[in-house]
């Protein structure tokens, strides 16, 4: 029975009837009156629309669920989804209460025969339910399952489930996960799921060789280049918004002459001081153009200097490396020529710490050669030009495969493509630069490719409205437009010529 506290926090949505009987006829003159609708034995919730009511039960599904079942274990497939599945029903294991389905408006609970509750299950609170343990939870979800409403997830699920913790944890979690899994099998009566299961941990960690990997995270464990799974699925959902997307096709405005190498100039100051590489326009025109280094900055001045030389030199600017290890051992070189004056940045070597953007945590160190090679090869599925150009982009920015460079490399390879084609190259400049960073972001933390394929799309035309041939007259128009300015509260990037 949920406690005290449990009903207080309910209060205002969700009422049991308790055995307190004047406190049961409280409740029922209430429904009576149309102040509060009954869903269930002694539960209540507060009357509404259809849709109210129905919302009021699917966020109070955990205490309704331990006041109608008090002792259940939620299992199988709801372990696996965060409990309230989709398609609105909830999974739970009882020992003496099963083959039924209890229906509410909103949930649905489906109780499945069951151990109680066994070491390692967690509690919930105090709402009378428990979670099923990982070890658990992968057992219950292999084996048969009907199609309508599966309360199985199956085995691929469990197979990348595994894969996901070899993944974060390495190789003695998932012995930990066996020897668990082991020890709770008989009482689950799971022996058969228990086989299968040690089958699927044997693959992965290659201790016998019975069998196959279903899944892709599975077989790329087994060829020995792990790759972030989450992020595979980011990218091709990203590849598959491009594949569809109308995009601007805009021929090299720069092709050659003093043209080109101003566009290399611009390009160069602002990829370095986005990232925190600040010179003024005059010390960084010094730099690159007349080879003046900054006295007091020398490592900073040929930061400048590498993104300009690599934007400039053939091979660098207008092809990409080919797909799978190529492409890994193609950026180690040009981040070692990038940033070959600064030892303390490892150049042309994969990062070996975890790094982070703010609250974001790019891919682990161990997954980072992996998923730049999958990534590169999906990248053959995207359109040539700036579809793929956008790929790239976002491809090693969101991998970040080293200490440092990884803006300045990533913008690269997205102008490496367009080069590669004869098509106009994208500078980001430092009034833009939030903006890109937060389509980034929405795309990194929301799974949403629109706002970044978008914010590229407007960078390239913006990009091809100057006229490259005089550096003076284009740095003036490029401060005409506030492209130099550091607040977007404050400025507008405004198009040239407006």
């Amino acid at each position: 029975m949920p406690t005290l506290a449990i009903h207080r926090q309910s209060a205002a949505d969700v009422h049991y009837a308790g055995e307190d009987a004047a406190h049961a006829r409280s409740l029922q003159r209430r429904a009576k009156a149309g102040e509060l609708q009954r869903v269930a034995s002694g539960v209540y919730v507060r009357a509404g629309s259809d849709e109210e009511v129905r919302g009021r039960v699917r966020r109070n599904w955990q205490s309704i669920a331990g006041h109608l079942i008090p002792g259940a274990v939620v299992s199988h497939i709801s372990a696996f989804s965060r409990g309230l599945t989709e398609a609105g029903y909830v999974t739970l294991s009882h020992p003496t209460r099963f083959n039924r389905t209890i229906r509410l408006p909103g949930v649905d609970f489906i109780l499945l025969k069951g151990s109680a509750a066994l070491p390692g299950d967690m509690p919930l609170g105090q709402t009378g339910l428990y979670w099923s343990s990982r070890h658990r939870a992968l057992l219950e979800n292999l084996g048969r399952t009907t199609a309508a409403r599966p309360t199985r997830a199956g085995r691929n699920a469990v197979e990348e489930r595994l894969v996901s913790i070899l993944n974060a944890s390495g190789e003695s979690a998932l012995n930990q996960v066996r020897d668990a899994a082991r020890s709770c099998a008989a009482e689950l009566g799971a022996e058969k799921a228990f086989d299968e299961l040690n089958s699927i941990i044997g693959l992965l960690l290659k201790t016998h060789q019975k069998g196959q990997l279903r899944t892709k995270a599975g077989q790329w464990v087994a060829q020995g280049t792990p790759v972030d799974a989450e992020r595979i699925g980011r990218f091709e959902r990203l590849a598959a918004a491009l594949r569809t997307a109308v995009l601007p096709l805009i021929k090299d405005v720069a092709p050659a002459d003093n043209a080109k190498v101003n566009f290399a100039f611009i390009e160069s100051y602002f990829s370095n001081y986005v990232e925190g590489t600040k010179f003024s326009i005059e010390e960084a025109e010094g730099i690159v153009l007349r080879n003046a280094i900054v006295a007091g900055r020398p490592k900073d001045s040929h930061d400048v200097l590498g993104v300009f030389t690599q934007i400039m030199q053939a091979g660098t600017r207008d092809s990409v490396p080919a797909p799978g290890e190529p492409f890994v051992a193609g950026l180690q070189e040009r981040h070692r020529a990038m940033l070959e004056r600064r030892p303390e940045a490892s150049p042309g070597e994969l990062k070996t710490d975890v790094n982070y953007a703010g609250t974001t945590q790019f891919v682990l160190p161990a997954f980072v050669r992996g998923t730049l090679q999958e990534g590169s090869r999906l990248a053959l599925s995207v359109p040539e030009g700036l579809a793929r150009a956008i790929f790239y982009a976002f491809l090693v920015s969101e991998v970040h495969p080293f200490d440092d460079g990884n803006g300045r490399l990533s913008r690269l390879t997205m102008n490496a493509e367009l080069s590669r084609l004869g098509l106009c190259r994208i500078i980001i400049p430092t009034l833009f630069h939030p903006q890109y960073v937060d389509c980034q972001r929405a795309l990194t933390r929301s799974d949403d490719p629109d706002g970044f394929i978008r914010a590229l799309a407007f960078a390239v035309r913006w990009c091809a409205a100057f006229d490259y041939s005089d550096l003076l007259s284009l740095v003036a128009a490029l401060r005409a437009t506030n492209a130099f300015e550091e607040s977007p509260a404050q400025f507008k990037l405004l198009d040239p010529g407006q």
